[in-house]
C-alpha cells in the first residue's frame, strides 16, 4: 500500500476552523472522552467541544485537511501510520456535496463487497490450515500471514465493513470461523489504537490462538460444557500445544508465540496453562483474550448466544472483577462499538434503524439508516442520520433498545447502500 504524504504541525485549539484534520490531542484518551483522536473538524461545535474538555493544543495534518496560520511550532516530520478509513475533504468543488452521514456510509458500501470476498478467502484458507494441522501437517505460517495481510488491508479501508461481516457470522461456531472473527476484531483494535509495527504479529496470534485445539479429540472441541475434570485439564493444555506447533515455523514473531501461549491467562492469576498474573501477561495476549471472549459470547460457542450489548456488559463485569484489565476492556469496547455496524436498534421516536458507523466520540450516538418510520412503515432506502446531528425542528432521537435482527427477520446487508 502506498504511503500517504503527511504534513503535520502543532497548533493551538483556538486556531482551529472547519475543514482542519486533527490527528492528535495534547491529552490522553484516559483523561478525556476523546478516545479516538483523529477527526475532521466539521463545525465550530467540534472546536468548542475540544475546548470544553481541556484540550489546548492539537496536531493537524494539512495533507488530509485545511491548513491554519501561524503554527505554534515547526511542522512535525512526515510519518507513515496505519490510519482508519475516514473521509478526507474532497479535492475540489462537488456539484452535490454529501452530508456527513452519507460520508460515513461511503467507505462501508465501497468496501463491503471486496471485504466479503476477502473474508470468504480467509475462512477457506483458515480451514485448510486448521485441517492440515489436525491431520499432522505443520502450521502453514506463510498462508496464515497472507490471511492477516489481506484482512488488514480491508480493515484499514473500512473497519465497519469488516465488523459487520463478523456480526453476520454470529451463529457460526466452527474453529476456523472463530479464528477469523477474533483476527478481524483484533486487527480493528490494532488499527484504531495504532499498534503499527506490532499489528501483524497481533493478527497472526489472533488467527492461530486456538490452533492447539486441532490436536485434541474433535468431539471434545465441538461439545459444549459441562466437561469432566479430566476433560477440562486436557482442554486447558491447548495453548501449550499451539505454541509447540508454532516452534518449527520460520518467521513467526515472538509476540505471536506469546499470544498463542497466553491467551487464556488472566490477570487475577486464575487462567491457564501458566497461571500468570497481571504484568506477566502481554497486553496483546490480553487483547486476544478479550476478543476471544467477545466472539465466544456473541456466537454462543460455549453457552447461549448473547446480544452485542449484553456481551459488552459481561466484559465490563469481568474487567471490574479483575479477570481482564479494565483499561484494555474499555479500549477494546470503544474500538468495536457499543452498537457495532449492522446492529438493529429502536429509537425513542418509534423508528428503527441499522447502525452503519460507530461514533467513537459518543458510543451511544452512532450513524444509522432508518429502515422503518415511527408509524411502522418499512423504508427500503430510508434516510441516513447521525444521532449526534440534532434537528431543532424535531424531537432528539436516541436509542432505547437493541433488537435481534434474526427474530425481527431483518437482513442488515439489504439496507447498506447509498441512495440514488
Amino acid at each position: 500500500m502506498a504511503k500517504e504524504s503527511s504534513r503535520r504541525k502543532r497548533v493551538s485549539v483556538s486556531q482551529l476552523k472547519p475543514g482542519v484534520y486533527v490527528v492528535d490531542l495534547d491529552r490522553s484518551w484516559f483523561q478525556t472522552r476523546f478516545y479516538f483522536h483523529r477527526r475532521l473538524i466539521k463545525n465550530t461545535k467540534d472546536i468548542e467541544d475540544l475546548k470544553r474538555h481541556g484540550i489546548r493544543e492539537v496536531v493537524i495534518d494539512t495533507a488530509r485537511g485545511a491548513d491554519v496560520e501561524a503554527p505554534l511550532a515547526d511542522p512535525l516530520p512526515e510519518t507513515a501510520a496505519v490510519v482508519p478509513n475516514e473521509e478526507a475533504p474532497a479535492a475540489g468543488p462537488e456539484t452535490h456535496p454529501a452530508s456527513p452521514s452519507e460520508i460515513a456510509l461511503r467507505p462501508l458500501t465501497q468496501e463491503l463487497e471486496a471485504a466479503r470476498t476477502i473474508h470468504a478467502e480467509a475462512m477457506a484458507e483458515a480451514q485448510k490450515i486448521f485441517d492440515g494441522v489436525a491431520n499432522g501437517s505443520p502450521v502453514n505460517s506463510p498462508a496464515a500471514q497472507k490471511v492477516v495481510t489481506d484482512l488488514l488491508g480491508s480493515i484499514t479501508r473500512s473497519p465497519e465493513a469488516n465488523l459487520l461481516l463478523t456480526q453476520m457470522r454470529r451463529f457460526q461456531s466452527d474453529l476456523f470461523t472463530h479464528a477469523v472473527n477474533v483476527c478481524v476484531l483484533c486487527l480493528v483494535v490494532g488499527i484504531l489504537e495504532e499498534f503499527e509495527s506490532d499489528i501483524s504479529a497481533l493478527g497472526l496470534g489472533a488467527l492461530l490462538h486456538d490452533v492447539g485445539k486441532t490436536r485434541l479429540p474433535r468431539n471434545l472441541i465441538r461439545r459444549k460444557e459441562p466437561y469432566s475434570e479430566s476433560e477440562r485439564t486436557l482442554l486447558a493444555q491447548h495453548p501449550k500445544i499451539g505454541a509447540a506447533l508454532l516452534e518449527p515455523s520460520k518467521n513467526v514473531p515472538k509476540l505471536t508465540h506469546r499470544i498463542v501461549m497466553e491467551h487464556h491467562e488472566r490477570i487475577d492469576g486464575l487462567g491457564h496453562p501458566l497461571g500468570a498474573e497481571a504484568s506477566q501477561i502481554s497486553p496483546f495476549s490480553q487483547i486476544v483474550a478479550i476478543t476471544d471472549a467477545y466472539d465466544d459470547m456473541l456466537t454462543g460457542r460455549k453457552l447461549a448466544p448473547l446480544q452485542p450489548l449484553e456481551v459488552l456488559r459481561q466484559l465490563y463485569l469481568q474487567g471490574n472483577a479483575g479477570v481482564f484489565d479494565r483499561g484494555l476492556v474499555e479500549r477494546v469496547i470503544r474500538c468495536l462499538g457499543v452498537y457495532p455496524a449492522g446492529s438493529l436498534v429502536e429509537l425513542n421516536t418509534g423508528e428503527r434503524g441499522i447502525v452503519i458507523a460507530a461514533n467513537r466520540n459518543d458510543s451511544l450516538k452512532p450513524t444509522l439508516r432508518i429502515i422503518s418510520s415511527r408509524d411502522g412503515l418499512a423504508l427500503s432506502n430510508g434516510p441516513i442520520i447521525s444521532l449526534v446531528e440534532t434537528d431543532t425542528s424535531s424531537v432528539e432521537r436516541r436509542i432505547i433498545r437493541a433488537l435481534d435482527p434474526g427474530k425481527e427477520r431483518v437482513n442488515p446487508l439489504a439496507y447498506l447502500k447509498l441512495a440514488g
